[in-house]
């Protein structure tokens, strides 16, 4: 009897703590400021039909470090990684990246540069428009990289939610605007952000 009445204490604690422990979606804060953002489609988590659904908080070895010191950009599986100083994976997010394989040669390419770079500055890119064109489809944070040869590429966030996760983006690396407000208070100016090459 001793046993029964164990065991049914530990199945409706489970059930309770199931309940209990489902993600919440946005948070109140989140949700103001990415309304504020002009000239975009209400935000929108990834769908659950798309590989953008792989999205873990914080989750490294206990007693690890939650500083974010890296980024890797992986274009063919379209994800961004973020990884502390001892290489654990921190999150991860589905992102949209250059519609081109392979490094980038020469502008307007629609390719990626690969390699590592540093970050060269975080900006509010709310009212942004695409070269001479009305189009505000950087969301409303802009990571720029400094990479050699070429400017203008970063990482930062759009007005076309459905094209993450994909391969459509002129050269930058695109995500979620709830993403890339989620990433903005956690990188650094010595951060570094490595682009994995494309096998072609």
């Amino acid at each position: 009897m001793k046993t029964l009445t164990a065991i049914a204490a530990l199945t409706l604690g489970f059930v309770a703590f199931a309940e209990t422990e489902q993600p919440a979606l946005l948070s109140e804060v989140t949700t103001a400021m990415i309304s504020e953002y002009k000239g975009t489609r209400e935000a929108l988590l990834p769908s659950t039909d798309k590989r953008a659904d792989i999205r873990r908080e914080f989750s490294t070895v206990p007693g690890r470090m939650h500083m974010v010191r890296s980024i890797t950009v992986n274009k063919e599986a379209c994800r961004l990684y973020l990884k502390n100083a001892l290489g654990d994976t921190l999150m991860q997010v589905g992102v949209c990246s250059s519609r081109n394989k392979g490094q980038k040669t020469e502008a307007d390419d629609c390719k990626t540069p690969e390699g590592t770079f540093p970050l060269y500055g975080v900006y509010n890119s709310t009212d942004w428009t695409y070269k001479d064109t009305d189009s505000k489809c950087y969301g409303p944070i802009f990571l720029s990289l400094k990479t050699p040869r070429y400017w203008g590429v970063g990482i930062h966030g759009t007005n076309a939610p459905g094209s993450v996760p994909g391969r459509s983006s002129h050269g930058c690396i695109r995500m979620h605007n709830e993403n890339i407000l989620r990433i903005k208070p956690m990188v650094q100016k010595d951060l570094r952000v490595t682009v994995l090459p494309d096998h072609v």
